[in-house]
Protein backbone atom coordinates (compact mmCIF):
# COMPACT_ATOMS: atom_id res chain seq x y z
CA UNK A 1 0.00 0.00 0.00
CA UNK A 2 1.27 3.49 -0.80
CA UNK A 3 2.19 5.64 2.16
CA UNK A 4 -0.49 8.23 1.41
CA UNK A 5 -3.22 5.58 1.14
CA UNK A 6 -2.04 3.93 4.34
CA UNK A 7 -2.14 7.21 6.26
CA UNK A 8 -5.57 8.10 4.87
CA UNK A 9 -6.82 4.67 5.98
CA UNK A 10 -5.43 5.10 9.52
CA UNK A 11 -6.79 8.64 9.89
CA UNK A 12 -10.14 7.58 8.43
CA UNK A 13 -10.42 4.77 10.98
CA UNK A 14 -9.60 7.25 13.76
CA UNK A 15 -12.33 9.63 12.58
CA UNK A 16 -14.86 6.77 12.36
CA UNK A 17 -14.09 5.86 15.99
CA UNK A 18 -14.28 9.55 17.00
CA UNK A 19 -10.66 9.33 18.19
CA UNK A 20 -8.85 12.55 19.04
CA UNK A 21 -5.25 11.34 18.56
CA UNK A 22 -3.17 8.68 16.83
CA UNK A 23 -0.11 7.43 18.76
CA UNK A 24 2.84 5.57 17.21
CA UNK A 25 4.76 3.69 19.95
CA UNK A 26 7.88 1.50 19.73
CA UNK A 27 7.44 -1.99 21.19
CA UNK A 28 10.10 -4.27 22.67
CA UNK A 29 10.06 -6.64 19.68
CA UNK A 30 10.91 -3.75 17.35
CA UNK A 31 7.50 -3.14 15.81
CA UNK A 32 5.59 0.11 16.07
CA UNK A 33 2.13 -0.04 17.66
CA UNK A 34 -0.55 2.35 16.39
CA UNK A 35 -3.09 3.32 19.04
CA UNK A 36 -6.15 5.57 18.82
CA UNK A 37 -7.17 7.74 21.74
CA UNK A 38 -10.92 7.72 22.29
CA UNK A 39 -11.73 9.67 25.42
CA UNK A 40 -9.58 8.19 28.20
CA UNK A 41 -8.95 4.92 26.36
CA UNK A 42 -6.05 3.95 24.08
CA UNK A 43 -7.47 1.53 21.50
CA UNK A 44 -4.94 -0.65 19.58
CA UNK A 45 -5.27 -0.25 15.81
CA UNK A 46 -2.45 -2.08 14.04
CA UNK A 47 1.31 -2.64 13.95
CA UNK A 48 4.02 -1.44 11.56
CA UNK A 49 7.48 -2.79 10.88
CA UNK A 50 10.10 -0.26 11.97
CA UNK A 51 11.39 0.44 8.45
CA UNK A 52 7.84 1.10 7.25
CA UNK A 53 7.27 3.48 10.14
CA UNK A 54 10.44 5.32 9.10
CA UNK A 55 9.00 5.79 5.61
CA UNK A 56 5.70 7.09 6.99
CA UNK A 57 7.50 9.43 9.41
CA UNK A 58 9.64 10.86 6.59
CA UNK A 59 6.51 11.37 4.46
CA UNK A 60 4.78 13.21 7.30
CA UNK A 61 7.81 15.39 8.01
CA UNK A 62 8.13 16.36 4.35
CA UNK A 63 4.47 17.22 3.86
CA UNK A 64 4.27 19.03 7.21
CA UNK A 65 7.33 21.13 6.22
CA UNK A 66 9.37 19.80 9.14
CA UNK A 67 13.13 19.26 9.34
CA UNK A 68 14.27 15.92 7.87
CA UNK A 69 17.94 16.40 8.72
CA UNK A 70 17.81 16.55 12.54
CA UNK A 71 16.11 13.44 13.97
CA UNK A 72 16.95 14.36 17.58
CA UNK A 73 15.04 17.64 17.41
CA UNK A 74 11.47 17.88 18.80
CA UNK A 75 9.15 19.22 16.12
CA UNK A 76 5.51 20.16 15.64
CA UNK A 77 3.45 21.31 12.69
CA UNK A 78 0.34 20.58 10.66
CA UNK A 79 -0.39 18.08 7.90
CA UNK A 80 -3.19 17.91 5.34
CA UNK A 81 -3.55 14.90 3.04
CA UNK A 82 -5.94 15.05 0.08
CA UNK A 83 -7.54 12.06 -1.54
CA UNK A 84 -10.12 11.91 -4.31
CA UNK A 85 -13.06 12.79 -2.09
CA UNK A 86 -11.80 14.46 1.06
CA UNK A 87 -9.05 16.23 3.00
CA UNK A 88 -7.57 14.84 6.20
CA UNK A 89 -5.86 17.29 8.56
CA UNK A 90 -3.76 16.66 11.66
CA UNK A 91 -1.51 18.42 14.09
CA UNK A 92 1.88 16.70 14.15
CA UNK A 93 4.04 16.25 17.24
CA UNK A 94 7.40 14.44 17.12
CA UNK A 95 9.53 13.77 20.21
CA UNK A 96 12.94 12.06 19.95
CA UNK A 97 13.95 9.32 22.38
CA UNK A 98 17.19 7.36 22.61
CA UNK A 99 16.11 4.77 20.00
CA UNK A 100 12.97 6.19 18.46
CA UNK A 101 11.14 9.25 17.14
CA UNK A 102 7.75 9.18 18.82
CA UNK A 103 4.88 10.49 16.70
CA UNK A 104 1.41 11.70 17.69
CA UNK A 105 -1.17 12.98 15.22
CA UNK A 106 -4.02 15.09 16.62
CA UNK A 107 -7.08 14.73 14.37
CA UNK A 108 -8.53 17.96 13.02
CA UNK A 109 -11.95 16.97 11.74
CA UNK A 110 -13.24 20.03 9.89
CA UNK A 111 -16.59 18.29 9.36
CA UNK A 112 -17.04 18.24 13.13
CA UNK A 113 -17.04 22.03 13.30
CA UNK A 114 -20.08 23.40 15.12
CA UNK A 115 -22.12 26.54 15.30
CA UNK A 116 -21.98 28.56 18.51
CA UNK A 117 -25.49 27.42 19.42
CA UNK A 118 -24.57 23.73 19.14
CA UNK A 119 -21.68 23.79 21.61
CA UNK A 120 -23.02 24.43 25.15
CA UNK A 121 -25.18 21.85 26.91
CA UNK A 122 -27.17 24.61 28.57
CA UNK A 123 -28.89 27.11 26.23
CA UNK A 124 -28.27 29.98 28.66
CA UNK A 125 -24.55 29.68 27.98
CA UNK A 126 -25.14 30.18 24.26
CA UNK A 127 -27.05 33.38 24.98
CA UNK A 128 -24.21 34.62 27.19
CA UNK A 129 -21.60 33.72 24.56
CA UNK A 130 -23.59 35.58 21.92
CA UNK A 131 -23.65 38.69 24.09
CA UNK A 132 -19.91 38.42 24.73
CA UNK A 133 -19.24 38.17 20.98
CA UNK A 134 -21.01 41.51 20.53
CA UNK A 135 -18.44 43.36 22.64
CA UNK A 136 -16.35 45.89 20.72
CA UNK A 137 -13.00 45.41 22.45
CA UNK A 138 -11.19 43.46 25.14
CA UNK A 139 -9.69 40.03 25.81
CA UNK A 140 -11.81 36.88 25.64
CA UNK A 141 -9.87 33.85 26.93
CA UNK A 142 -11.21 30.31 26.46
CA UNK A 143 -9.63 27.92 28.97
CA UNK A 144 -9.70 24.23 29.71
CA UNK A 145 -7.45 21.17 29.71
CA UNK A 146 -6.32 19.31 26.60
CA UNK A 147 -9.21 17.88 24.54
CA UNK A 148 -11.83 20.05 26.21
CA UNK A 149 -13.00 21.58 22.91
CA UNK A 150 -11.37 25.00 23.28
CA UNK A 151 -10.43 25.27 19.60
CA UNK A 152 -13.89 24.19 18.42
CA UNK A 153 -15.48 26.86 20.61
CA UNK A 154 -13.01 29.48 19.39
CA UNK A 155 -13.83 28.72 15.74
CA UNK A 156 -17.56 28.75 16.46
CA UNK A 157 -17.09 32.25 17.88
CA UNK A 158 -15.07 33.20 14.80
CA UNK A 159 -17.88 32.00 12.54
CA UNK A 160 -20.43 33.98 14.55
CA UNK A 161 -18.28 37.12 14.51
CA UNK A 162 -17.71 36.78 10.76
CA UNK A 163 -21.11 35.67 9.49
CA UNK A 164 -23.55 37.24 11.94
CA UNK A 165 -21.72 40.37 13.07
CA UNK A 166 -19.73 41.02 9.88
CA UNK A 167 -16.38 41.51 11.63
CA UNK A 168 -12.96 41.69 9.97
CA UNK A 169 -10.89 38.90 11.52
CA UNK A 170 -7.18 38.04 11.45
CA UNK A 171 -5.79 34.95 13.16
CA UNK A 172 -2.29 33.90 14.10
CA UNK A 173 -2.05 30.18 14.84
CA UNK A 174 0.42 27.36 15.35
CA UNK A 175 -0.72 25.44 13.41
CA UNK A 176 -3.75 26.67 11.45
CA UNK A 177 -6.31 24.01 12.32
CA UNK A 178 -9.39 24.98 10.33
CA UNK A 179 -8.99 26.75 7.00
CA UNK A 180 -11.57 29.54 6.99
CA UNK A 181 -12.87 31.53 4.02
CA UNK A 182 -13.15 35.31 4.26
CA UNK A 183 -10.63 35.78 7.07
CA UNK A 184 -6.84 36.25 7.10
CA UNK A 185 -4.99 33.38 8.78
CA UNK A 186 -1.28 33.65 9.64
CA UNK A 187 0.88 30.61 10.38
CA UNK A 188 3.55 30.85 13.09
CA UNK A 189 6.96 30.05 11.59
CA UNK A 190 9.76 30.39 14.13
CA UNK A 191 12.44 29.57 11.52
CA UNK A 192 11.32 32.57 9.43
CA UNK A 193 11.07 34.85 12.46
CA UNK A 194 7.26 34.80 12.51
CA UNK A 195 6.30 34.10 16.11
CA UNK A 196 3.22 35.20 18.03
CA UNK A 197 4.96 38.31 19.31
CA UNK A 198 6.00 39.56 15.85
CA UNK A 199 2.76 38.43 14.21
CA UNK A 200 0.51 40.32 16.62
CA UNK A 201 2.50 43.51 16.08
CA UNK A 202 2.02 43.18 12.32
CA UNK A 203 -1.67 42.32 12.64
CA UNK A 204 -2.32 45.58 14.50
CA UNK A 205 -1.25 47.47 11.35
CA UNK A 206 -3.75 45.54 9.20
CA UNK A 207 -6.97 47.10 10.54
CA UNK A 208 -8.80 44.08 11.99
CA UNK A 209 -11.90 44.22 14.19
CA UNK A 210 -10.99 40.91 15.83
CA UNK A 211 -7.58 39.34 16.48
CA UNK A 212 -7.46 35.61 17.16
CA UNK A 213 -4.36 34.24 18.90
CA UNK A 214 -4.21 30.45 18.76
CA UNK A 215 -2.85 30.10 22.29
CA UNK A 216 -1.09 32.25 24.88
CA UNK A 217 2.03 30.28 25.76
CA UNK A 218 4.67 32.80 26.85
CA UNK A 219 5.27 36.24 28.31
CA UNK A 220 5.70 38.11 25.02
CA UNK A 221 2.49 36.70 23.56
CA UNK A 222 0.58 37.55 26.73
CA UNK A 223 1.90 41.12 26.68
CA UNK A 224 0.99 41.61 23.02
CA UNK A 225 -2.49 40.13 23.54
CA UNK A 226 -3.18 42.55 26.41
CA UNK A 227 -1.78 45.46 24.39
CA UNK A 228 -4.01 44.62 21.42
CA UNK A 229 -7.06 44.39 23.69
CA UNK A 230 -6.23 47.78 25.22
CA UNK A 231 -5.93 49.44 21.79
CA UNK A 232 -9.59 48.88 20.94
CA UNK A 233 -9.55 45.40 19.39
CA UNK A 234 -11.51 42.33 20.38
CA UNK A 235 -8.91 39.64 21.09
CA UNK A 236 -9.88 35.95 21.25
CA UNK A 237 -7.43 33.34 22.52
CA UNK A 238 -7.12 30.00 24.32
CA UNK A 239 -5.27 29.14 27.53
CA UNK A 240 -4.56 25.81 29.20
CA UNK A 241 -6.16 26.08 32.64
CA UNK A 242 -8.43 24.09 34.93
CA UNK A 243 -10.87 26.95 35.60
CA UNK A 244 -11.29 30.71 35.21
CA UNK A 245 -9.24 31.44 38.31
CA UNK A 246 -6.52 29.29 36.78
CA UNK A 247 -6.65 31.41 33.63
CA UNK A 248 -6.18 34.59 35.70
CA UNK A 249 -3.22 33.10 37.58
CA UNK A 250 -1.73 31.72 34.35
CA UNK A 251 -1.78 35.17 32.75
CA UNK A 252 -0.30 36.70 35.89
CA UNK A 253 2.46 34.06 35.89
CA UNK A 254 3.24 35.22 32.33
CA UNK A 255 3.76 38.78 33.54
CA UNK A 256 0.32 40.35 33.06
CA UNK A 257 -0.39 42.74 35.94
CA UNK A 258 -3.69 42.68 37.81
CA UNK A 259 -4.29 46.26 36.68
CA UNK A 260 -3.78 45.39 32.99
CA UNK A 261 -5.97 42.32 33.38
CA UNK A 262 -8.76 44.36 34.92
CA UNK A 263 -8.54 46.87 32.07
CA UNK A 264 -8.23 44.37 29.19
CA UNK A 265 -10.16 41.18 30.06
CA UNK A 266 -13.88 41.22 29.23
CA UNK A 267 -14.73 37.51 29.45
CA UNK A 268 -13.22 34.24 30.68
CA UNK A 269 -14.72 30.94 29.56
CA UNK A 270 -13.67 27.52 30.83
CA UNK A 271 -15.18 24.29 29.59
CA UNK A 272 -15.33 20.49 29.73
CA UNK A 273 -16.90 18.10 27.25
CA UNK A 274 -19.64 15.72 28.35
CA UNK A 275 -21.59 13.08 26.36
CA UNK A 276 -24.88 14.18 24.86
CA UNK A 277 -26.83 11.74 22.69
CA UNK A 278 -24.43 10.72 19.90
CA UNK A 279 -22.29 13.83 20.24
CA UNK A 280 -20.52 15.86 22.91
CA UNK A 281 -21.54 19.14 24.47
CA UNK A 282 -19.65 21.60 26.65
CA UNK A 283 -20.24 22.48 30.26
CA UNK A 284 -19.01 26.03 30.76
CA UNK A 285 -18.14 28.42 33.51
CA UNK A 286 -18.37 31.94 32.11
CA UNK A 287 -17.14 35.00 33.95
CA UNK A 288 -17.75 38.43 32.44
CA UNK A 289 -18.92 41.95 33.24
CA UNK A 290 -19.26 42.83 36.92
CA UNK A 291 -18.56 39.23 37.93
CA UNK A 292 -15.17 39.39 36.23
CA UNK A 293 -14.39 42.74 37.84
CA UNK A 294 -15.26 41.30 41.25
CA UNK A 295 -13.10 38.19 40.80
CA UNK A 296 -10.07 40.16 39.62
CA UNK A 297 -10.50 42.52 42.60
CA UNK A 298 -10.54 39.54 44.98
CA UNK A 299 -7.38 38.16 43.33
CA UNK A 300 -5.72 41.58 43.69
CA UNK A 301 -6.61 41.62 47.39
CA UNK A 302 -5.07 38.17 47.79
CA UNK A 303 -8.15 36.26 48.92
CA UNK A 304 -10.91 34.81 46.74
CA UNK A 305 -13.86 34.44 49.10
CA UNK A 306 -16.62 33.58 46.64
CA UNK A 307 -17.08 33.15 42.92
CA UNK A 308 -19.96 35.23 41.49
CA UNK A 309 -20.66 32.89 38.58
CA UNK A 310 -21.63 29.28 37.94
CA UNK A 311 -18.50 27.13 38.22
CA UNK A 312 -17.64 24.00 36.26
CA UNK A 313 -18.42 21.86 39.33
CA UNK A 314 -21.84 23.50 39.66
CA UNK A 315 -22.44 23.04 35.92
CA UNK A 316 -21.58 19.35 36.31
CA UNK A 317 -24.07 18.89 39.15
CA UNK A 318 -26.79 20.65 37.14
CA UNK A 319 -26.02 18.43 34.14
CA UNK A 320 -26.22 15.28 36.29
CA UNK A 321 -29.57 16.45 37.65
CA UNK A 322 -30.87 17.29 34.16
CA UNK A 323 -29.89 13.89 32.77
CA UNK A 324 -30.81 11.68 35.73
Amino acid sequence: MKIKSELVSIIGDAIDLKASDIHFTLQEEGNVLIQLRTGNLMVPHSKLELHRYGQILAYIKFHASLDLAHPMQPQSGSLTIYDEEDAFSCRVSILPTVKFQSLVLRIINVKMGKSLEEIPFFARNFLTMRNIAGLEAGLIAIGGPTSSGKTTTAYALIDYLKETLGKSIITIEDPIEYQQPDIVQMQVNENAGMNYDVGIKEILRHDPDVIVIGEIRDKNTAEQAIRAALTGHLVLTTVHSKDNLGTIHRLMDLGVSVNDLSQAAVALINQRLIPSDSDKKALMEICHGKSLEEVILQVAEGSVVSLPYTTIDEEFLKWKKATS
